[in-house]
């Protein structure tokens, strides 16, 4: 009885020891991933939104944009510190936009 009682608690201590080891491995894993997800996620994502800022506040009149709605337009005019864009999206035809829903600039197309 004392030899089983002995293995008894052998066993349950390398099982114990393992689930410390389980843990430790956990602990790595998880900020380790998180560090794997903001190199591969995140910080390109803030690299985009810092790159379109920058667009949105060069653009000038007479600019030809792509709203997030897919409406192509040229800008007309600016309102409220820069907030508001007018496109002209046909003839005599403004439309008011946040300038946060401007997606891109279009290049102007080359004539042949």
């Amino acid at each position: 009885m004392q030899f089983v009682s002995n293995s008894f608690l052998l066993f349950a201590q390398a099982a114990e020891g393992a689930g410390q080891s389980g843990a430790f491995n956990m602990i790595t894993l998880v900020p380790l991933m998180l560090i794997v997800m903001y190199f591969i996620v995140i910080r390109p994502q803030r690299n985009e939104e810092k790159k379109r800022k920058a667009m949105i506040e060069a653009l000038q009149k007479g600019d030809t944009v792509i709203t997030s709605s897919g409406i192509h337009g040229k800008v007309v005019e600016f309102k409220d510190n820069n907030e508001t864009v007018v496109l002209a999206i046909a003839k005599d035809t403004n439309v008011s936009f946040n300038s946060s829903t401007i997606l891109k600039k279009k290049e102007k197309e080359k004539e042949a």
